[in-house]
């Protein structure tokens, strides 16, 4: 076992990721990811990285848009990591970013990435987790449905809470099953990804077209019907990494801790990668801006220098200390205020200084971060052996 602080996104990367052709139809993409159970893939053409393709979008993308879509529509491109960030670095961007998937590039080749399987699997053998409490871990504010809810419920609340699972209770409220987002793409097949000959296909709107004509749709559709009825599941709080250790027994992201039967918490991947996240040493940086009156101007700068800090320009520096900026306002154009902003920042490179100016106040403020984020991209660079 090893401290969190010791791993680099190098050691938990996934460098042989499975990816799926630009050229693929949602189809055969939608298949892919239902058989592997998997909530995001790389997309490549011609062995050059093109993107990434989560169920959301394709859940979206084939309600609205039933046999039109081309996968090229549909990709995100995701955060980028370094493999020399630490552990607690790509957890942050796992959060902030929002996204399942992020990848580490060079130029347009994918060299590796980091999904919830990832951060699964580095929890299973960092010591952090070997004697903590899934009760500091899980989440207890349970959204739940009912067996005989009807699956367009389900998954508006997925999507509406920005949820993957959703626990499934029966008449008595006890746990039955539970319904995960790759459940939901079992609903959606293409027109050229038909099913067995055994079953009745499903349009990509999730509806089912019959014998006569007549359309079933997912209000017709009961949880009861989709659900996996075996959920991965606890007795009651214990050892997080007796958790993880079941998660990766029955290949899932996800258990629920269960109280007599009920679901009294639920525990998945992201509440690992959170807790990683907050272990990060917090620095205070001291923000000095000279030259600004109005508070909501004050705010709005704040607000891009956090940004600023918590991504990029934070992810380069160990030892962040100060930053100021320091406004000149001048009339040039009638009441058009023209905007100089001469910004210092001083960490363990140094002072790293740059002078702008442009007629909007948060535009030059951008400039001049982003100018800052290259000066000391180039000074890292130069360190490097």
């Amino acid at each position: 076992m090893e401290s969190l602080h010791n791993v680099s996104a190098k050691q938990v990367m996934n460098t042989e990721p499975e990816t799926v052709e630009i050229t693929q139809s949602l189809g055969s993409v939608k298949d892919h990811m239902e058989d592997r159970k998997i909530r995001a893939v790389a997309v490549e053409h011609d062995g050059k990285f093109k993107g990434i393709i989560s169920y959301r979008e394709l859940i979206r993308h084939a309600q609205y848009n039933p046999g039109s879509s081309k996968l090229e529509k549909v990709i995100h491109n995701p955060p980028e990591f370094e493999a020399s960030d630490s552990l607690v670095d790509v957890a942050k961007l796992r959060i902030e970013s929002g996204r399942k998937m992020i990848v580490n590039l060079e130029g347009d080749k994918l060299k590796g990435l980091i999904s919830d399987e990832e951060f699964l699997e580095v929890s299973s053998r960092i010591k952090e987790f070997e004697n903590y409490s899934t009760r500091n871990l899980a989440s207890t504010e349970i959204i739940s449905v009912f067996e005989d809810d009807r699956l367009d419920k389900a998954r508006n609340l997925m999507l509406d809470k920005n949820i993957s699972r959703l626990p499934v209770l029966d008449s008595e409220g006890e746990l039955s099953g539970i319904i995960r987002s790759t459940d939901m793409l079992k609903m959606i097949v293409t027109p050229d990804s038909p099913r067995d000959s055994g079953s009745t296909p499903k349009n990509v709107d999730g509806s089912t077209t019959k014998g006569s004509g007549e359309k079933e749709s997912l209000s017709d559709v009961t949880v009861n019907e989709v659900m996996n009825k075996r959920p991965v599941t606890v007795d009651g709080y214990g050892p997080a990494k007796d958790a993880v250790s079941k998660m990766q027994k029955n290949g899932e992201t996800d258990v629920i801790i269960n109280e007599n039967g009920y679901p009294e918490a639920i525990l998945t991947v992201k509440d690992f990668v959170d807790y990683i996240r907050e272990q990060g040493q917090h620095n205070m940086v001291l923000v000095n801006l000279v030259g600004l009156n109005v508070e909501e101007e004050k705010a709005a700068v704040h607000d891009k220098i956090a940004t600023q800090l918590r991504g990029s320009l934070g992810r380069k520096v160990d030892n962040p200390e100060e930053i100021s900026m320091h406004f000149k306002k001048s009339d040039k154009d009638g009441n058009k205020h023209r905007y100089e902003v001469i910004t210092k920042f001083y960490s363990e490179f140094g002072i790293t200084s740059t002078t702008v100016e442009d007629w909007d106040l948060l535009t030059v403020v951008d400039q001049a971060l982003d100018e800052i984020d290259a000066q000391i991209r180039k000074e890292n660079d130069k360190r490097k052996p």
